[in-house]
């Protein structure tokens, strides 16, 4: 207190300095607040714009395809049927346009559009920007014309990509947008926004913007370089200096009211008496809810993991010889997807409404807690296990109840691992541990959604880590091997081709099939490099069986997705095929539908197609294509999947399904085969029906090299 009596004043000025330091200081970080604030509000708008025309830029790619499916010389009436199609399916379109050699030939709708009919986009300047045209065709990638005064009179914006015959140009298509569509869509009449290019040339949004400062963020859309902008208004920055100056006024006269109490030396010791009390009280409170946040959730206020593990492992210390616990840890199914299309909050929402409704529900639990995200786990003390059944029917009844979140009417299930103390473990971690390993043993169940713990999915897990441990060093140690199952015409009894399939000859456990390995493959990033050593070991033993004279057959490779993002895939792949002097009929590389729908694969797959090599369907029709995209992938052939095969002579879904693709793929020119035939009567119905190429154990199973070129010669 000395002290303060000597230099009062000195401490009162320095106080005032540096308040006025700090408020300068609150005020620069509002106003960059602020700045932010608009700049995130701009980059939506510009994620908006982009996305706007990135959806017009896949209507020109699905064109593309189109064309580089049928060709330029289709029938006049399927172009424009498709492209009738393709414009009611879009939106905020003027028109779409197909010119083969750069002349307009095809263009929907006409109406509003015959001004650039029969034009040719190479030799009038008015069908585009100077040099545009030109790019496209080098880039050989999709451009961006505009904005600009369009032909047809009214300002808007063109997308092109140019299509290929191998290496010679053949042709454009685009999909014309007006300006004042794009302008609607993103509310830039009514707003201040607008966008230039990068030189800042007005484009189109709102011009009249003064000398304020401005806001601007980048758009890059394919070959355009645009700003986005609006003005950073000066009445905001009014307003956050009006706000601080109330909080200096404020402070001003709280020293005046400390000044006050200087002087006033006994009435301020009793003040400070009293906020000590305060804040004494406080550290109180706060401990008090330090401990709740410690042990409970937040979003549900039921207890959290660390509080369960405590708990758990106080219940398991406590244990009677006789005690028993069984646990249950469960989470909810597709809970992702939730999150991804209604958002966090509806997500924490479904999980705070269901754990009231479970902490409600009359279960005889001694402990329900959630240990992160939608997992949740309850103890139940002595129960007898024929009621496990039981308990897990009412959770999975209770989380099933339709739920009504933020005006979304949403069922859910779960998937419940059950683990027992102490017929499994005496310790809380295994117990969550088996738990954990039990309910994605449930998820994969068909029949039941719960699962109770056995040593032989421990044992299963456990070959499952030491698979994913050893792939490594196996592909070094040269571990792998192909066997290759013959593909016979049932009618004359030939064998026309062969599979390629893979094992793995592991030194401890001997050869296993590739269901129990190709997934760790895939896990440790491995499918690119033994994809590489598949297409060689076929290679090679092509080329060894040639030299023992044994007539070649086309042989077929299954390539996983991961492979087609190889670089430099078609040279790598020419390269292996010129090393061992094959052509390039020998190879057939089957793929998954999956893949086949991923339309940035289409280039790649129709180089192979364009350079001999033979592309099939794997599997088709067991996933969520239909046959009505059969007409857009780039391939040769299509595998009837057995799980159809399988059902001749007992599912008419499944021979209708045969029939159907039959019928399909010969109308549209693809060579069939069915794989997985095993009866007569199925090889029998596949003759019947037009389909008389298979492969099965009826004939062979996958053999060895050495047994197969015994058999072909």
């Amino acid at each position: 207190m000395a002290f303060f009596n000597k230099k009062p004043l000195t401490i009162i000025l320095g106080f005032l300095v540096a308040l006025q330091l700090s408020l300068f200081y609150y005020y620069s970080l509002s106003v960059n607040r602020e700045y932010r604030a608009e700049k995130a509000d701009l980059s939506s708008k510009a994620v908006m714009l982009s996305s706007n025309i990135e959806e017009k830029v896949s209507i020109v790619k699905g064109v593309s395809s189109f064309i580089q499916t049928v060709g330029f010389d289709a029938e006049p009436a399927l172009i424009n049927q498709y492209l009738m199609k393709a414009y009611n399916n879009s939106s905020n379109i003027m028109n779409i346009m197909i010119a083969p050699d750069g002349l307009i030939r095809y263009l929907y709708p006409l109406s509003g559009n015959t001004a650039i009919l029969n034009k040719s986009l190479l030799l009038d300047p008015n069908l585009s920007s100077p040099g545009l045209i030109q790019e496209t065709i080098t880039s050989r990638g999709i451009t961006v014309d505009g904005p600009r005064i369009l032909a047809q009179g009214a300002p808007g914006m063109v997308i092109r990509q140019a299509i290929y015959n191998g290496n010679s140009f053949s042709g454009i298509v685009s999909v014309t947008l007006k300006i004042d569509d794009i302008e609607n869509q993103l509310l830039l009449k009514d707003s201040p926004m607008y966008v230039t290019d990068e030189d800042h040339t007005f484009l189109f949004g709102n011009q009249a913007h003064g000398n304020e400062e401005q806001v601007t963020v980048p758009i890059e859309i394919k070959n355009q370089h645009w700003l986005m902008g609006i003005p950073f208004s000066s009445h905001k920055k009014w307003e956050i200096f009006r706000s601080v100056l109330w909080i200096d006024i404020s402070f001003l006269l709280v020293m005046a009211f400390i000044l006050y109490i200087f002087w006033h030396q006994g009435r301020f010791n009793r003040e400070l008496e009293r906020m000590v009390s305060i804040r004494t009280r406080d550290l109180r409170i706060s401990k008090r809810l330090y401990e709740k946040l410690a042990h409970y959730d937040s979003l549900t206020e039921i207890p959290n993991r660390r509080y369960f593990m405590d708990e758990f492992g106080r219940l398991l210390q406590c244990a009677e010889p006789t005690q028993t616990y069984t646990l249950f840890f469960f989470d909810l199914n597709r809970f992702k997807e939730i999150n991804d299309t209604l958002g966090h909050s509806t997500g924490d929402q479904v999980i705070k409404t269901l754990a009231s409704r479970l902490k409600d529900s009359g279960l005889p639990f001694k402990l329900f807690a959630r240990t992160g995200g939608d997992e949740f786990v309850m103890i139940f003390s002595d129960l007898p296990r024929e009621q496990i059944p039981e308990i897990a029917g009412h959770i999975s009844l209770l989380i099933s109840e339709t739920l009504l979140i933020a005006g979304a009417y949403l069922s859910l299930s779960t998937s419940i691992g059950i683990s027992l103390y102490p017929e499994h473990s005496l310790h809380k971690e295994d117990l969550l541990k088996f738990a954990d390993m039990s309910m994605y043993q449930a998820k994969s169940q068909e029949d039941s959604n719960y699962f109770v713990f056995d040593w032989e999915l421990r044992e299963k897990l456990e070959q499952k880590t030491m698979i994913s441990k050893y792939l490594h060093s196996a592909l070094e140690r040269e571990e792998f091997v192909l066997h290759y199952q013959p593909q016979i015409n049932a009618v004359t009894g030939q064998m026309v081709g062969m599979e390629a399939l893979i094992r793995w000859n592991h030194p401890e456990k001997g050869l296993i099939g590739p269901g129990a390995f190709i997934a760790a493959v895939e896990d440790a990033g491995l499918m690119i490099q033994l994809t590489d050593w598949v297409l060689q070991e076929v290679c090679r033993q092509l080329c060894e069986w040639r030299t023992m004279g044994m007539p070649l057959l086309r042989t077929s490779i299954n390539i996983s997705n991961s492979w087609f993002y190889n670089r430099n895939l078609i040279e790598n792949l020419l390269g292996v095929l010129e090393q061992y002097g094959l052509e390039t009929n020998m190879l057939e590389f089957e793929i998954t539908e999956s893949t086949a729908l991923l339309e940035e694969h289409y280039p790649l797959l129709q180089q192979m197609r364009d350079h001999g090599i033979v592309v099939s369907i794997d599997d088709f029709g067991t996933k969520y294509s239909s046959l009505n995209y059969l007409k857009h992938f780039p391939v040769n052939k299509i595998k009837i999947d057995r799980t159809f095969i399988t059902g001749i002579g007992v599912s008419s879904i499944d021979e209708t399904i045969i029939k159907s693709i039959v019928y399909v793929a010969s109308q549209l020119g693809y060579d069939l085969i069915a794989e997985g035939v095993e009866t007569p009567e199925q090889a029998q119905f596949l003759i019947k029906h037009d389909c008389p190429y298979i492969q099965g154990f009826l004939y062979f199973p996958p053999l060895p090299a050495d047994e197969i070129f015994k058999l072909a010669s």
